[in-house]
């Protein structure tokens, strides 16, 4: 398993965090994640590519709001 946290930048609405972090645990190669609203942080533990999962993670925060681009911390 690999961790790593992320930043969501533009990230401005708690319930888009909650949507955002909803459908990343669904995800099959994530065992945990956790958006930190405050700081707009993504923790995650997964298993698998990791430039995969980010393309994948990057286009889930568009699709909730397009404004928020994910980056590496």
């Amino acid at each position: 398993m690999t961790r790593r946290t992320y930043v969501l930048d533009g990230l401005c609405c708690p319930n888009c965090a909650a949507e955002i972090d909803e459908k990343i645990k669904k995800l099959p190669e994530v065992k945990q994640a956790l958006i930190d609203f405050p700081s707009a942080r993504l923790t995650i533990e997964f298993g698998g590519d990791e430039a995969s999962l980010f393309e994948t993670i990057a286009g889930i925060a568009r699709n909730v709001d397009e404004d928020i681009i994910l980056r590496a911390s």
